[in-house]
């Protein structure tokens, strides 16, 4: 069976979000959704953030959803978090960088 996924606010109301349709969900570690989650950002979101256009949700379970019109930064945005597990956060900020370069020169 499938898992249904829907975003909700902390009142458990669903007010602006409502079900996840499209994108793509994976499961990771409880630790890595909690870091994803984390203030300040998690680097390897921002580095990405500031250059591919994609929607994410992150679940405390370690579900993650992301979502984007390209299905090529579906893959590259989910790859990377999952890359990012054991990486520190310089690491993770050198890594999407370097990513990101190897996408503009393609």
């Amino acid at each position: 069976m499938n898992p249904e996924l829907s975003c909700t606010d902390a009142s458990g109301k669903a007010a602006e979000f409502g079900a996840l349709k499209d994108g793509y969900m994976f499961e990771c570690s409880t630790g890595l959704s909690r870091m994803l989650l984390s203030s300040p950002t998690c680097p390897v979101l921002e580095a990405l953030g500031k250059k591919l256009s994609f929607e994410i949700a992150v679940g405390l379970n370690g579900r993650v959803w992301v979502n984007s019109n390209s299905p090529s930064i579906v893959i590259i945005v989910a790859n990377a978090i999952m890359n990012s597990e054991s990486l520190s956060g310089v690491q993770q900020k050198i890594m999407a960088e370097k990513l990101l370069q190897k996408i503009q020169n393609d």
